[in-house]
């Protein structure tokens, strides 16, 4: 099993940071990989209900994505089922004292140890994590004091992801 932890701190306050995680039309503005992503069970956001998540790069792959626990704009839990791995995986929105956000997750991955897209799952977990989460908090940042999102706006999306 494979532990991954990463966090960020960002201007937003928790609402706003969980009303941008939430919309899932905004994910490929954090991580370009993804094709389409829909529900299909349950109410969105709630324990039990079912998205699916059609991944593009750097291999092609249908992620069903259960939800555990959901309090938005404070916690949300999911299980993830894909190319033979499962993933357990957590995101905390913590309001600071002094105004802002510390997004934070972590998560058990338990893979058959091949490689998936020739690198190991552990490297390419890492690598997502980090780039996800750091676009997340840009746009976070950008919308928190109210900054007008460009098309070229310096978000950061490594060719290898």
């Amino acid at each position: 099993m494979f532990r991954f932890q990463y966090s960020v701190l960002t201007k937003a306050e928790p609402a706003l940071c969980w009303d941008i995680f939430s919309d899932f039309s905004r994910w490929n503005s954090f991580a370009k990989v993804y094709g389409s992503i829909e529900w299909r069970e349950g109410v969105p956001w709630h324990a039990g209900s079912r998205l699916e998540i059609e991944i593009l790069r750097p291999f092609e792959s249908r992620i069903e994505h259960v939800i555990t626990s959901c309090t938005p704009g404070h916690r949300v839990g999911w299980i993830d089922h894909a190319m033979g791995a499962a993933m357990a995986q957590w995101v905390t929105f913590e309001g600071m004292e002094k105004g802002g956000t510390r997004i934070h997750t972590w998560g058990d991955l338990v893979h058959s140890g091949r490689p998936i897209a020739g690198r190991q799952a552990e490297e390419l977990i890492t690598s997502f994590t980090r780039v996800w989460y750091e676009n997340f908090r840009a746009v976070c940042d950008q919308i928190a004091v109210g900054a007008v999102l460009l098309a070229n706006a310096p978000l950061v999306f490594p060719n290898d992801l």
